[in-house]
């Protein structure tokens, strides 16, 4: 059976997005499709950590780039989550059965953000992603919730990002409308918060960073798949140059998934949704 079709009968439209894959391994479709573990300067430590995720997870990507700039090392476990859902992750997350989960010395944490601020926590070098200052910290707390609210696809069906894969129409339209401004506004904001500088945390990634920087690897998606046409840098230069300082990051090109691959699976999704429509 064609592996693609069998996932795409898998697909949910629940508040993340996951896929189960045929037997076997997501190797099997192609192993570009899984995190690169090539770990950086590692943390030396002898506690236990793990994240269970599933590779597509804009969620879990947050995770993976939070512990590689932290250089914290970690197992990884991949997700088949539909319908066979794995006994540890359910014992880890009872309440929401989602991913991404950090197991940190056997106690799990769940919710992205929430994981995020806690591995800023406990591991506090190099630098901390959530600044000491209140003011900047709200700041900080404020554009990854926006991002949650506006940018990232599949979070909820109502998204921006979400319904320029799925919807068609007017609806479609509407929805490339809400993604183009809400680009614009972090775009606006770049050049407010940290004028001049790379990053929402000026020489450095910090916790609005982390929560936004997954969405770059959707911008083909976005494209090829919702038809989005991106303005230039000419129009957007903060933005363009925050995308390439983040794609610059060695601790991001760790985990971040091929864009192609990314595009591949947001058809497979916006296929599924026309079959049933």
């Amino acid at each position: 059976m064609d592996l693609k079709k069998e996932i795409a009968q898998e697909i949910t439209l629940d508040s993340r997005i996951v896929a189960r894959p045929s037997e076997g391994t997501l190797e099997s479709w192609d192993a570009n499709y899984l995190p690169v573990q090539k770990p950086l300067t590692v943390v030396m430590s002898k506690d236990s950590v793990k994240l269970l995720n599933f590779w597509p997870s804009m969620f879990g990507l947050r995770v993976h780039y939070a512990l590689d700039l932290k250089g914290v090392s970690y197992d990884y476990q991949e997700e088949r989550l539909l319908p066979n859902k794995s006994k540890e992750l359910l014992e880890a997350n009872p309440i929401y059965a989602k991913i991404p989960v950090l197991i940190h010395n056997g106690k799990p944490i769940c919710e992205s953000l929430i994981i995020v601020d806690y591995i800023d926590s406990v591991w506090p070098s190099p630098h901390k992603l959530l600044p000491e200052d209140p003011y900047e910290k709200a700041v900080a707390r404020f554009w990854a919730d926006f991002g949650d609210k506006k940018i990232f696809p599949y979070q909820q069906l109502f998204d921006a990002g979400s319904r320029l894969i799925r919807a068609m129409g007017e609806e479609h339209k509407k929805a490339g409308e809400d993604l183009k401004w809400a680009l614009m506004k972090i775009d606006e904001a770049l050049g407010t918060i940290a004028p001049g500088k790379p990053f929402f945390g000026g020489d450095a990634m910090n916790f609005a960073d982390v929560a936004l920087a997954p969405f770059i690897c959707c911008f083909k998606a976005y494209q090829k798949v919702g038809g989005f046409v991106l303005p230039g840098p000419e129009e957007w230069p903060n933005l363009y140059k925050w995308v390439d300082a983040v794609n610059s990051v060695d601790a991001i090109k760790i985990s971040t998934p091929s864009p192609d691959k990314v595009a591949e699976f947001a058809e497979v999704i916006r296929q599924r949704v026309i079959g049933t429509a």
